[in-house]
């Protein structure tokens, strides 16, 4: 057994997190994750961001006493309830628990809390703006931010500390009087000299990561070419106002198609900010955690990260996701319905659980959090859907979603199988035929799958087209039933080996 009690064959997950009188949850709420990635849809105000900030505090680096009782929701449904906050893991042990009187992680934390805060991330849009946005006129100066969040984690080879603890200790080591005499000074240039060669190990690590992410983004017009930095130092002031650390300084060489912009929040626009600014903060990530095999839980927690951007500018991050963070336990929380159908679509079916989140008025007149579990397999849940409508004799409908069904499923095995299309700026342009042509030129010699793409065939025209849920279509009952049978059929077979 190691890292917290996890055998070395089963990697630590959250199996559920239950949420009591916390914020936008007035009663407690259980979400179920089943040890998956987790991809949460919801309205503003229903109930995500509460998500997003419990599994931020509950997992923090340095837990805050008062983190749960000063986000107490203010109405609970019951007077008596005190706010808590509870997750259960995959590993037998009993579940954490956070409550006003303790946190896990404090005073001797749970290991599983303690392994867990070094190897997780927590980001949301106001986090990406630190990055640009909040430097006004300037050129970004990134030293606060990589010490206190992008590299704070980052270990150094030679003693193991991280720079953040490295830089405490710089800061510990600034004199407490000023002396004409110099040889006191020689602590804090001890502390400063490991700082600045901790910082630059960090650096060199992360690099090369942001430069392959911008890549993975579809960013390719632009890299970091370096990392330009000051070299801290004390800088020995007589008055104590004026002592302190100077070359606090740490720049991002950004070129853009041969072009060096020195302050890229007004030259770059929102689509290349964002992947810019989710390149630093993932590469930090992954530059701080450790490379080496753990069962500790890693767990990633995006929060409307990429709100405002496009189809195009959003699709790369599920490929990043699935390329670099292959063994994290992922949170996805969007308040955007279309990105939500995206990921569903795209995502493997067996590794995530998928939630709508909704805000309901009790009887008493307090608002709560309404959690509706749906299907990760779009493919199959839009199958039921279709027949559903079949069983209300509700046949446009039943037709319009058995198209669908067959599209979404045709979209996303031209995807998984690399079929290649003329290009099209919008992906959704590529027509039905196109799809089902690509995937019989992909199949070529396998006659199972090639049946089952020609019995769709007969019910293209009228069923399986974007007409098809016009109401003045005359249709029977028998070959709607015949079109959602021939789907399910196809899907089976496509998604045999």
């Amino acid at each position: 057994m190691e890292d917290g009690g996890k055998s070395a064959s089963q990697p630590l997950r959250i199996e559920s997190l239950s949420l009591r009188a916390y914020r936008a949850f007035s009663a407690e709420l259980e979400i179920p994750v089943h040890g998956r990635n987790l991809i949460v849809y919801g309205e503003n105000g229903a109930g995500k961001s509460s998500i997003y900030k419990a599994l931020r505090d509950l997992f923090a680096r340095r837990p805050r006493r008062d983190a749960l009782k000063s986000n107490a929701h203010v109405h609970a449904l019951d007077p008596l309830l005190t706010p808590r906050v509870n997750v259960t893991f995959n590993d037998g042990r009993p579940s954490l628990e956070w409550t006003e009187t303790r946190h896990p992680g404090l005073p001797t934390a749970d290991p599983r809390v303690a392994l867990a805060a070094l190897r997780s991330s927590f980001l949301d849009y106001h986090a990406l703006l630190e990055t640009n946005a909040f430097h006004g006129q300037h050129r970004p100066n990134l030293f606060d931010l990589a010490i206190e969040t992008l590299l704070a984690d980052f270990a150094d080879a030679t003693s193991g500390k991280t720079l953040a603890e490295r830089w405490t200790e710089t800061e510990r080591a600034r004199p407490h009087v000023h002396r004409s005499n110099t040889n006191y000074l020689t602590h804090v240039e001890a502390a400063c000299a490991a700082f600045n060669a901790g910082l630059e190990e960090a650096l060199d690590a992360m690099l090369p990561i942001i430069n392959t992410l911008l890549a993975d983004l579809g960013r390719h017009e632009m890299r970091i070419e370096a990392f330009e930095r000051g070299t801290v130092r004390y800088n020995n002031s007589r008055l104590k106002k004026d002592r302190g650390f100077a070359a606090k300084e740490l720049y991002a060489k950004l070129e853009f198609r041969g072009y060096y912009p020195q302050q890229p929040q007004h030259f770059l626009n929102e689509a290349r900010l964002s992947a810019l600014a989710l390149a630093f903060y993932l590469a930090g990530r992954l530059a701080c955690v450790p490379s080496a095999p753990s069962q500790a839980l890693k767990l990633l927690v995006l929060d409307d990260v990429l709100v405002g951007l496009d189809y195009a500018n959003r699709r790369p991050l599920l490929a990043v996701l699935d390329k670099h963070f292959a063994d994290w336990q992922i949170v996805l929380l969007t308040h955007d319905r279309h990105w939500f159908e995206v990921i569903r679509a795209a995502i493997p079916t067996d590794r995530w659980t998928c939630h709508e989140m909704y805000e309901m008025v009790a009887v008493t007149g307090e608002a709560t959090p309404y959690l509706r579990p749906v299907p990760s397999d779009i493919v199959k849940a839009t199958l039921k859907q279709a027949r559903d409508f079949i069983a209300q004799k509700h046949l446009p409908a039943a037709a319009n979603y058995a198209r669908s069904a067959c599209e979404l499923l045709l979209r996303k095995q031209c995807e998984d199988k690399k079929v290649a299309f003329p290009y099209k700026p919008d992906p959704k342009k590529i027509t039905f035929e196109q799809l089902k042509t690509g995937l019989e030129n992909k199949f070529a010699g396998d006659q199972p799958k090639l049946d089952a793409l020609a019995a769709i065939t007969p019910h293209q025209a009228r069923i399986l087209n974007p007409l098809s849920h016009d109401p003045t279509t005359s249709l029977n009952e028998a070959e709607v039933v015949a079109a959602i049978d021939a789907v399910e059929t196809l899907t089976t077979a496509l998604r045999t080996p």
